[in-house]
């Protein structure tokens, strides 16, 4: 037990020498280690350049008592919860009530006996040590919850980022084609049980190699990316668009028959050649593209002969001479 008691270091604080060598010959027995001071002062010092374990403060003493030393001790936050225990001469019930009001935990009175002394410091020591124990258990807790925390949500991130990668072109931020497939076959599903169209627009950059050859694989890129923009903002929710590959993209329309899918056509169409391409890198870029639009269940019923339908609608305005609108292959080019 002594040596255990050498951890906890006690400060006893008391105007009169002898009660201050009566219970340190009481303590030191036990082990514990020791500081003396005889007045308030000295004591509110030590307690600021030490850390004790518990502190036994005598009431009746000159210029400050113990009642004040208590008071100035509990507003130092690294003194408030060290167990304070008031010597005391007076076996007063209201000396006592005053004493917890202030922050004792407990007192003992003059002239003590060694055992009551050394039950109630060990209590208190004991008692003080399962506290910090726990708090430190407790701190110990928050800290790997947060850690936790931090762990799982960098988690949640990354696996929005995979799901978003998933079905997203990384370069125009649009759907890729991996989502189309899916997406577009729920659709005609879900048309065909609602007896409602929706519609198709293929589209492919006219000449895009010259934009690349003359302005670097980099620029073209960034150019790709702005044609992305210039397609958001053309359509609204549940419409979406789709980097189809390369300098390819698709319009999907849901609830749009052929007239409205042509006039939709249309405004990326006359959009595109409204916007200057590569502006903030210094460049001046106008591009165009040749579109191509198919329409469920007008022109077909199924994923393959729907995209089918568009593309070669599509291929059909690039041999008679781009930058139009084709509605089939049998329809004429929209200029």
């Amino acid at each position: 037990m002594g040596n255990e008691n050498k951890k906890f270091k006690i400060l006893i604080v008391d105007d009169n020498p002898k009660n201050i060598q009566l219970a340190a010959n009481i303590l030191q027995k036990e082990g514990y280690q020791m500081a003396f001071a005889q007045n308030g002062k000295s004591a509110l010092s030590q307690a600021q350049s030490n850390r004790f374990d518990l502190i036994l403060l005598d009431i009746m003493m000159p210029g400050m008592d113990g009642f004040a030393v208590c008071e100035q001790l509990r507003k130092n936050s690294a003194n408030k919860d060290i167990p304070l225990i008031f010597l005391t001469a007076k076996n007063l019930s209201e000396s006592i009530v005053r004493g917890f009001e202030v922050g004792a935990m407990d007192y003992v009175t003059k002239p003590f006996r060694g055992a009551e002394l050394l039950a109630r410091v060990k209590t208190h020591l004991e008692l003080f040590r399962s506290k910090e124990e726990l708090k430190k258990a407790n701190q110990q807790l928050k800290n790997e919850i947060a850690e936790r925390m931090q762990v799982e949500e960098k988690l949640r991130k990354s696996e929005e980022k995979f799901r978003y990668l998933a079905v997203h072109d990384n370069l125009t931020g649009l759907y890729n084609t991996r989502y189309l497939y899916q997406a577009l076959g729920e659709l005609i599903t879900a048309s065909a049980a609602d007896n409602i169209p929706f519609s198709l627009i293929f589209m492919d950059l006219d000449n895009f190699k010259q934009v690349v050859d003359a302005h670097g694989h980099l620029n073209g890129s960034q150019a790709l990316a702005e044609v992305s923009s210039t397609i958001r903002e053309s359509i609204v929710e549940p419409a979406y668009g789709v980097a189809y590959g390369g300098d390819e993209f698709l319009v999907v329309l849901p609830g749009f028959d052929k007239k409205q899918a042509m006039q939709k056509a249309e405004e990326i169409r006359s959009r595109m050649k409204g916007t200057v391409y590569l502006s903030n890198r210094g460049h001046k870029v106008s591009l165009q593209a040749s579109y191509g639009v198919s329409t469920y269940p007008d022109d077909a019923t199924d994923m393959t002969s729907l995209l089918a339908q568009a593309d070669c609608a599509m291929f059909d305005i690039k041999a008679k001479g781009k930058d139009a609108i084709g509605g089939s292959i049998e329809a004429d080019p929209k200029p």
